[in-house]
């Protein structure tokens, strides 16, 4: 199929289209995350490691490259960890274009819900702000699906 399509119309004409998927299982097993944290710095800090597993998903037929983003909130972070959500999203998209453009697939972003509404602690505006950021990045990175 034609990859410059966008996605409705790839979906439309009938084409199936694959996602990939496992990352923070994958990157675990391969020594980049660390069990139980499920936060994706490893696109900050090995961003190599992510992209070689972005590159085995689509060689493997995955139409989808997607950035390594979710359940990143500020709250949910590691102790001592060296980034800032934005820096790690922003790794993210970085490895997603790449490999996006060197393979031809669609670049999918995802965002978690915020750990602050489990914990009663976040009001409406504070939500949806944490929420609005993690979106912001996305969008400014042109993400074909959210």
């Amino acid at each position: 199929m034609e990859h410059n399509k966008s996605l409705l119309a790839r979906l439309a004409s009938g084409e199936v289209i694959l996602g990939d998927g496992s990352y923070i299982m994958t990157l675990e097993k391969r020594g980049y995350a660390t069990a139980g944290q499920w936060t994706p710095e490893a696109a900050a800090e090995h961003p190599q490691a992510v992209e070689q597993l972005a590159v085995e998903f689509a060689r493997a037929g995955a139409n989808i490259t997607q950035t390594f983003t979710f359940w990143c909130h500020e709250d949910a972070l590691p102790k001592g960890c060296k980034f800032s959500c934005d820096e790690i999203n922003q790794a993210a998209c970085d490895i997603a274009k790449k490999v996006s453009g060197s393979k031809g697939t669609i670049m999918a972003g995802g965002i978690t819900q915020t750990g602050i509404f489990d914990k009663g602690l976040g009001n409406k505006n504070k939500i949806q702000g944490e929420l609005r950021s993690a979106l912001e990045i996305l969008v400014k990175n042109d993400i074909e699906l959210i």
